[in-house]
């Protein structure tokens, strides 16, 4: 093999492997506060629509900046990309060290939106580019690595909190782990292009309406929309999982991080697996995995407000989480490629959607129990799980089987294509 292709393999394994490595440690500090900013607020006597809105502003930032950080992955790299997300997470930690008012959290959420504004695309970028024929398992396991990571952070932050009951002792662990992933973007990710060679320093030539093309697609709303339903359900229950485990069930700290520890069976037991079938047999088969898992587990906190009733929810909802990540995180990948040169701007525009979503659901959690009760808000949960089934998961997976042909037809393309770029080499 010519040494240029050996070069060009061990840096797309070697960054693959390096988002692997920051998605756990950024996940396992932002899990941490994650975890703990609904109790810290609750420590602060800011209510539940408060809480619900708190939650709310770093999804809620996403849709603005997201859009702006494709572009600019297009433009620099998505190297820089991933440098601005991870410097963006560890400025966050320092703020939160001082922030003891709403408006000082708000600041915090905001800054972490903009960071994960710009990791999300960048990343999937990154990985659309290193991997072809495994992308949808490259995606399993850098999701793994952040679910496990996040679950673990629950688990700690819930033990060190019941143990200590110092927020501040908390923040100062995260501010350590947030350095981390700068250290390993900075040393190990590099920026590859789609067939493992190196970037060239030039910019790229435009493609003219390329985007807006890809844009239109059918198949493309349907993704969106789905994005949009299934990020708005989840959410619902982001953090106000904490609140609804302390003032209906009754749980301490303690026990809502052993729901969380206890819980990362289901994010092991199916991420991989889902990756494989997303490259084994497409994607709309688990298209709709976490809006029917959004519906059965608010049924099941509903019906069983007690430990194991909220853990067995909770197993169920990170099951559907861990199949439908690799699924969404390999939708938007494939569509990046078929973009070319403005990948990242389709990507951005499209998880930018989830995030209007991720956005709306605590708000709307918030308003619901303020106005009706914990109950209708997990009503609605349920019954809109389902209408995201029938609406977007049905009519998509018909429309990724209409694709099927056209997919097998692109792969083979361009196989052939590394096949003549590897053979016009110099053997050296």
């Amino acid at each position: 093999m010519p040494r240029q292709r050996l070069d060009a393999e061990k840096h797309r394994r070697t960054t693959a492997k390096a988002v692997v490595v920051e998605g756990f440690f950024n996940k396992l500090g932002f899990g941490i506060v994650t975890f703990a900013i609904p109790l810290y607020a609750l420590s602060l006597g800011l209510n539940v629509a408060e809480i619900g809105i708190l939650v709310a502003a770093k999804a809620a930032i996403q849709p603005l900046v997201k859009p702006l950080m494709g572009i600019a992955i297009d433009r620099f790299g998505a190297r820089r990309g991933y440098l601005t997300a991870v410097s963006l997470r560890f400025v966050s930690t320092a703020v939160l060290l001082v922030a003891d008012t709403l408006a000082g959290l708000l600041a915090v959420r905001f800054i972490q939106g903009a960071a994960s504004a710009a990791q999300e695309p960048a990343s999937i970028t990154v990985l659309a580019k290193t991997q072809r024929d495994r992308l949808g398992r490259a995606f399993s396991a850098v999701l793994a690595a952040r679910d496990v990571a996040k679950v673990s952070a629950g688990a700690a932050a819930g033990l060190l909190l019941a143990a200590t009951g110092s927020f501040t002792l908390l923040w100062i662990v995260v501010s350590v782990i947030a350095l981390i992933p700068v250290l390993v973007v900075v040393a190990f990710v590099r920026d590859v292009a789609a067939h493992g060679e190196e970037l060239p320093d030039a910019e790229p030539a435009p493609v003219p309406d390329e985007v807006a093309r890809v844009l239109r697609s059918p198949t493309l709303r349907l993704i969106a929309g789905l994005g949009l339903m299934a990020g708005m359900t989840a959410h619902m229950t982001h953090a106000m999982f904490q609140v609804y485990a302390t003032e209906v069930a009754g749980l301490g700290p303690g026990e809502i991080g052993v729901i969380y520890s206890l819980s990362v069976a289901s994010l092991l037991a199916v991420g991989p697996p889902a990756g494989w079938v997303a490259d084994r047999y497409g994607n709309g088969l688990l298209a709709s995995s976490r809006a029917v898992a959004n519906a059965v587990s608010s049924i099941a906190y509903l019906i069983f407000p007690s430990f194991a009733g909220l853990l067995g929810g909770r197993l169920v909802d990170d099951a559907g989480k861990a199949a439908f990540r690799p699924t969404w995180a390999s939708l938007l990948g494939t569509a990046s490629r078929r973009a070319g040169t403005r990948g990242g701007r389709v990507v951005a525009n499209l998880d930018a959607v989830m995030s209007i979503g991720e956005a709306l659901g605590p708000v709307v959690a918030g308003l619901i129990w303020n106005w009706a009760g914990a109950a209708a808000f997990l009503i609605t949960r349920a019954v809109l799980g389902i209408a995201t089934e029938a609406i977007f998961g049905r009519r998509l997976r018909a429309a990724l089987a209409g694709e099927a042909p056209n997919r097998r037809a692109d792969r083979a393309a361009g196989e052939a294509e590394l096949t003549l770029r590897d053979e016009a080499l110099p053997n050296t």
